[in-house]
């Protein structure tokens, strides 16, 4: 479903609760789009980061530096505050969740290219997680051969659930390392765990074959409203010369608790316990 911002009946909210996402048009002031995005465009220049350079899999010093860089303008950069916090934006959300919605986090994505089906829950989940909410902002016209973002509709209901049952299942070796320390606590601990991630997306991948997937070939200044519990990814990209440039925020009320997977990997492995919510 598609709405443009003048919309605001409910029906788009029975739309994302029962297929996982909504799309949302005209949303985002273009001026502040364009003043964050030559901000980022800026700092990329200044560390030799470019398009397809591949920093995700050779870190280097610039990398780091890079990121940190990009995150800073959540707090020093005024258009960049602004467009994260975009008061049609919280409109629809706060319907969407009944009740005011407060900002997690966000980041800048200047191209992303073939990530596999997979869900935002694996390592750390939201409860409830119905008042939990994220936001695919395209900061550019959306080209279909930049490698789309797409959810597969549904999946966000008991998806996950089944396939964290049936990896305790095939891997019952992964009962040990659910003991292991939050990935919260160090870069370390998420690191020694990324057997868990390994495991959970093959598993994610295999149960997902043939389902059918939405990519969003949307324009600047539009924006997907989706469940994280929902399965998405990245579409291979055709002209790898092209960017796909947008921001992702999260969104919650102040009642939703976080669990990592050491407290919680579906119904064999719940040992949530009352924890302040953040």
């Amino acid at each position: 479903m598609v709405m443009n911002c003048e919309e605001a009946n409910s029906s788009w909210i029975d739309h994302y609760r029962q297929q996982g996402y909504v799309v949302l048009e005209k949303i985002l002031p273009l001026e502040l789009i364009d003043a964050h995005v030559a901000t980022c465009e800026e700092i990329q220049r200044r560390h030799g980061i470019y398009q397809n350079f591949p920093w995700r899999k050779d870190p280097l010093k610039n990398e780091k530096a890079f990121g940190e860089e990009l995150l800073a303008l959540d707090d020093n950069h005024e258009p960049t505050k602004n467009l994260r916090n975009d008061p049609t934006l919280r409109r629809y959300l706060n319907a969407l969740f009944g009740e005011q919605a407060v900002l997690k986090y966000g980041s800048t994505s200047l191209w992303e290219r073939g990530r596999e089906p997979h869900s935002d829950t694996v390592m750390l989940f939201r409860d409830p997680p119905e008042q939990v909410c994220r936001a695919w902002c395209a900061l550019e016209d959306i080209d279909p051969d930049c490698g789309m973002f797409y959810v597969i509709p549904g999946t966000h209901n008991n998806e996950r659930i089944r396939i964290y049952d049936e990896v305790l299942n095939s891997h019952p070796e992964i009962f040990d390392l659910l003991g292991s320390p939050s990935p919260n606590d160090s870069e370390s601990a998420f690191l020694e765990n990324r057997a868990i991630w390994k495991v959970v997306c093959e598993k994610t991948i295999s149960l997902t074959q043939g389902l059918p997937r939405v990519p969003f070939s949307i324009n600047k200044g539009d924006l997907v409203l989706f469940d994280p519990n929902i399965i998405h990814g990245t579409m291979p990209a055709p002209n790898p010369s092209l960017t796909r440039k947008a921001i992702v925020t999260e969104w919650h009320t102040r009642s939703v608790r976080s669990y990592s997977y050491s407290e919680y990997f579906g119904s064999q492995h719940d040992k949530r316990q009352l924890s302040p919510a953040n």
